[in-house]
């Protein structure tokens, strides 16, 4: 009798399918449990495989920006998944990760969410709360210069961790095959114009999700003193511009942590 991982793996084989007969060369593949999606395909690339999307049902040693852990419960509650995609050697990668974000919500927003809005530089949020992340990792092999895009979203919020949220917190019941299926095509076609033009082409679509446009905002970098100020826009390199009492600032790396004026920073 065939149960739960043979219907996530019929699935896959599934996925695989519409996306060839749509012209879209690229293995799907299902694990119940890894490590981690991204550091997996970084691996098989490293042995000679090609494009390809691997989706987890739990991972135990999942990673976000900045070295922090993913956290993820067991049972669906989160699309987990991993796809890479080469591009060319000369291919700016400045603001690929807020490209990926624009075509993520345009995913969901498929699917019902209206209320998704991004973050600055990697995450969805629904109001306050985090609804889904981004990494993208780099891989170069002797072939080319892969990306290994890293997403998890949260189909229903996990256990435990309040500043997250999910779908179906927002009426919107899908699972991660409805969810992948709506999210990998917009990913594919999107790499593919993005190889050719980098991020300009999402620019102003990017700022008009910016969930904390017109906000004070503060940020923190690795050692870089703290920088305050209110939430400009992005750029057509991906980079965040504030105001602040010394003129307007060019932001190209660190957290953004919303402010209030009377207690310090709020939400990150």
């Amino acid at each position: 009798m065939a149960g739960p991982e043979d219907d996530d793996s019929r699935q896959a084989q599934a996925l695989q399918r519409e996306l060839a007969a749509a012209g879209h060369a690229c293995e799907v593949r299902w694990v119940a449990v890894t490590g981690s999606t991204n550091t997996d395909l970084q691996a098989s690339l490293r042995a000679g495989g090609g494009v390809q999307c691997l989706v987890a049902g739990h991972q135990s040693a999942g990673r976000g920006r900045r070295a922090r852990t993913w956290h993820d419960d067991a049972g669906g509650a989160q699309l987990l998944c991993s796809l890479a995609w080469p591009l060319p050697r000369g291919c700016e990668l400045g603001g690929l990760s807020l490209a990926v974000g624009v075509w993520l919500v345009r995913a969901v927003q498929d699917l019902g969410m209206r209320q998704a809005m991004l973050k600055w530089p990697n995450d969805v949020l629904a109001g306050e709360r985090k609804l889904a992340g981004v990494l993208v990792e780099v891989t170069d092999t002797a072939a080319a210069r892969w990306v290994v895009i890293g997403i998890g979203l949260n189909l229903r919020a996990p256990a435990q961790l309040e500043q997250a949220t999910g779908l179906l917190e927002h009426g919107v019941r899908a699972d991660r095959w409805q969810a992948l299926r709506r999210l990998l095509p917009r990913l594919i076609g999107g790499l593919q114009e993005f190889a050719l033009r980098g991020f300009a082409p999402w620019t102003a679509e990017w700022n008009a999700l910016h969930a904390w446009a017109g906000r004070d905002v503060e940020l923190r970098g690795d050692a870089a003193p703290r920088l305050r100020g209110t939430a400009l826009g992005v750029d057509e390199q991906g980079f965040l511009w504030l105001r602040t009492p010394a003129g307007r600032e060019r932001v190209t790396s660190g957290d953004v942590s919303l402010r209030t004026h009377d207690a310090g920073p709020e939400a990150s």
